[in-house]
């Protein structure tokens, strides 16, 4: 594994030189919507396993029945699966108006800044904690899940076990990467990452050849 700072930066900045020539357009990404949180939210939920081309329209579709928490949480369930059903995932329904609920019930009717009380939100966990904080309040952080792990396992030549995005190793490697990301480039940072797995170093058969960072890639290394 490549170690020292020169490392990260190379890996942050050459995905964020690759991101600005490939990054992908979704309304989750524009100033509107990261403007509230709660529409962060929404758009996580509905991400979570589900291909982004999918989800656009029903999220649109979604915002303009359920434009605020409150008009969420005061919704029938039913109103709720039927946009849900579209993507494949209505189970995820019924905790997401228990998240809507706990938040204007407990929590005043505003998603918090900080990521202990996020957590303390049904339906919350720690990436689409990290999400809401990255995108709706520009912090320095990373929002870490399956792909992200990917990257940094395979980049780095990481050995683990069990999963990748728990893994103690994979997280101290990605803590240092941030590091290395620019101070209010965060977000571009996240969504060079989401972009680049999902289209480059993707679960199977990934584009190797057409990597910008094969070079110092310890598994391109390996395959060759």
């Amino acid at each position: 594994m490549e170690s020292g700072c020169a490392s990260y930066s190379v890996f942050v900045n050459k995905l964020l030189e690759w991101w600005s020539k490939n990054q992908k357009k979704y309304p989750w990404r524009e100033e509107w919507a990261r403007a509230d949180p709660y529409r962060i939210l929404i758009a996580e939920t509905m991400l979570q396993r589900t291909r982004a081309e999918q989800v656009v329209s029903v999220y649109m579709d979604f915002l303009r029945e359920f434009p605020t928490v409150q008009s969420l949480a005061s919704a029938e369930l039913e109103r709720v699966e039927k946009y849900f059903r579209k993507l494949g995932i209505t189970y995820r329904s019924a905790r997401l108006l228990e998240t809507a609920r706990y938040i204007v019930e407990k929590a005043g009717g505003r998603i918090p800044r900080s990521r202990e009380e996020l957590l303390e939100i049904p339906g919350v966990g720690e990436y689409v904690a990290d999400a809401i904080r990255v995108f709706a309040f520009g912090e320095h952080a990373l929002a870490i899940d399956a792909n992200v792990a990917r990257v940094a396992v395979r980049y780095f030549g990481l050995e683990i076990r069990g999963e990748a995005r728990r893994d103690p190793q994979v997280r101290k490697v990605l803590a240092a990467v941030l590091e290395a990301v620019p101070r209010g480039r965060a977000a571009e940072f996240n969504w060079a990452l989401i972009d680049f797995a999902a289209s480059v170093c993707t679960s199977r058969n990934p584009e190797c050849g057409k990597c910008p960072l094969r070079e110092s890639c310890a598994y391109f290394k390996n395959r060759a």
